[in-house]
């Protein structure tokens, strides 16, 4: 349990805890239970916490919290403490998931770390040019190494992914959680969570800085794709001073924005532009959301033969380019396990807690997303439509 000197109190995460009794200044933090793996408690007997139980970790950071110190150390602590680590992206694969989780990589790396990196899916051909990619594995089998002793996850919003990993470890280890999402549960043992951060590969920055850890031109090339793919190239409203300056930083450090924006946003197929014409014939007002909407069938992305890549980018696009009057955007599209994904773009509105609101989703204030299973796309005079999908002898449920 942890006490500060208001009287505050931060409940032990879903992953539980792992750490020696600890005093500073205004704050107790007492000794915890193992985090997670194959071992039982004593106290619970249980192999795994529940991910339902969401309450916050140990050590959990915010932007203007005055733990900042103790979060950076902790984790400075076990990362210089760890001689094999595993890093986990997000499900979600962009270019600050890949990029934050590949920063840290090379930056362990040069600590003499032996380091793995996870990634459930495959990483966007637009994402190939960043140093490291090679060394991303898709093989699940990594999380049953027994010397594995400290886990990372950077962008991962809610956790959900990675409980049916969990259950492969063979050892009690920490998880460390770097994100910047508003919604984020605190699931991990120690939590650097920094909603008004930009994005994430910034969180993880500010760390690598505060640690003075080994930096080198690849790490620096990563971490600003991260700030910039996120940022849409330090143009979208999340863009913060604090985002500006880590970028003149790490560009001062080696990173190229030039390559990172050529191959982020100046990398369109034909297919694909031809994909985002199609995307723009049928922007409608969607009332449900208070929003202009558009819509991308399978049939779509099956006719231009493209990809979920071709897709990505339009809903930032639109938020950008539309005018004044146009406060959000939401893009629907039907993905290839029978559900419906929406990715909702912002200039003021927060839209994480209405995605989170309607649909269970999530994000941070002015880019969030959510998916609806079982569902599929109607469109109704020019008007699009999720249809859940029920029993042949029901009506359909319009959910939007």
């Amino acid at each position: 349990m942890l006490v500060l000197g208001w009287s505050r109190k931060l409940k032990t995460g879903f992953l539980g805890e792992g750490f020696e009794a600890l005093e500073l200044h205004f704050l107790q933090i007492h000794r915890s239970k193992p985090v997670y793996g194959k071992h039982k408690t004593a106290a619970s007997g249980d192999n795994l916490p529940k991910l339902d139980d969401r309450s916050p970790g140990p050590y959990t950071r915010s932007l203007l919290s005055p733990m900042n110190n103790l979060v950076y150390n902790k984790i400075a602590d076990l990362v210089r403490n760890a001689n094999r680590i595993l890093l986990l992206t997000d499900e979600r694969i962009d270019g600050d998931t890949t990029g934050s989780t590949l920063g840290l990589y090379h930056v362990l790396s040069a600590m003499g770390k032996h380091v793995d990196v996870f990634s459930p899916k495959a990483i966007p051909h637009t994402l190939q040019f960043m140093p490291g990619v090679e060394a991303i594995s898709h093989d699940a089998s990594l999380f049953e190494q027994d010397d594995i002793d400290l886990v990372i996850i950077c962008d991962c919003s809610d956790g959900t992914y990675i409980k049916q990993f969990l259950p492969k470890m063979q050892r009690k280890v920490p998880l460390i959680s770097f994100d910047h999402h508003s919604t984020n549960p605190r699931y991990g043992t120690v939590n650097c969570i920094e909603p008004n951060a930009a994005s994430t590969a910034d969180v993880v920055w500010r760390f690598i800085k505060f640690a003075g850890l080994p930096m080198n031109k690849a790490a620096a090339q990563c971490l600003l794709t991260g700030i910039t793919t996120d940022t849409q190239a330090l143009f979208s409203a999340n863009t913060t001073g604090d985002a500006i300056e880590a970028s003149a930083e790490l560009t001062k450090l080696g990173g190229r924005l030039h390559d990172i924006v050529r191959h982020t946003f100046m990398n369109k197929s034909e297919t694909s532009l031809k994909l985002w014409g199609l995307a723009f014939e049928r922007l409608f007002y969607d009332e449900s959301f208070d929003a202009i909407a558009t819509a991308i069938t399978l049939e779509d992305i099956q006719r231009y033969e493209a990809n979920t890549e071709d897709i990505e980018g339009i809903s930032n696009f639109l938020n950008a380019m539309l005018d004044e009057t146009h406060e959000v955007v939401v893009v629907y599209r039907e993905t290839d396990d029978g559900a419906v994904k929406g990715s909702v773009r912002s200039r003021g509105r927060n839209v994480a807690k209405q995605a989170e609101a309607m649909y269970g989703g999530g994000g941070h204030k002015l880019a969030a997303g959510f998916k609806v299973k079982n569902a599929h796309l109607k469109e109704d005079d020019g008007i699009w439509k999720i249809v859940k999908h029920l029993q042949s002898d029901q009506a359909p449920n319009f959910v939007s």
